[in-house]
């Protein structure tokens, strides 16, 4: 068994351990990953399933994994009038920019898909460990992301 950054046990395949405070860390399943460019992905996005993975007997809950590439749509009208639209970084600082990482709930649609939750998810102060087979298949994944699984509108967290 190897050992994080962090000095804990990694935890099992397809899997992050979670470390919230003051509570005992638990494990979740890492279903699969999403990259999403500008925004955080919409509910009922699909999630590109990790191989060889499927929920087992033990009732994990399901998260998936997201990359976003932060951007600001910058509109300008050129020269001869004509209206363009492009991609990059906020020119007032205030929108967030560069990549971000995140676990958010995923479910399985009406077509029997892994897709990323419905409701709205915000970070709610845990952190999870990524296992090596997670980071190893969505490249450039650091090994600790936030997790957002708190709706902010009930208090309430995801439970699959």
């Amino acid at each position: 068994m190897s050992t994080t950054a962090l000095g804990a046990a990694e935890p099992s395949r397809w899997t992050a351990r979670l470390h919230p405070i003051p509570q005992p860390a638990r494990e979740v399943m890492v279903i699969g990953w999403h990259a999403a460019f500008a925004n955080t992905p919409a509910a009922g996005t699909r999630v590109a399933v990790f191989p060889d993975v499927e929920p087992g007997p033990d009732h994990l809950t399901v998260m998936a994994l997201v990359r976003i590439e932060h951007a600001t749509a910058l509109d300008t009208i050129t020269h001869d009038g004509t209206h363009e639209t492009h991609w990059g970084p906020d020119p007032f600082g205030i929108a967030k920019t560069g990549i971000s990482w995140r676990l958010v709930p995923a479910h399985r649609d009406g077509d029997d898909r892994w897709v990323i939750a419905p409701g709205w998810w915000a970070a709610g102060g845990e952190e999870a460990v990524l296992s090596n087979s997670v980071t190893e298949r969505a490249l450039g994944a650091p090994t600790v992301v936030p997790v957002y699984d708190h709706d902010p509108h009930t208090g309430k967290r995801w439970t699959s």
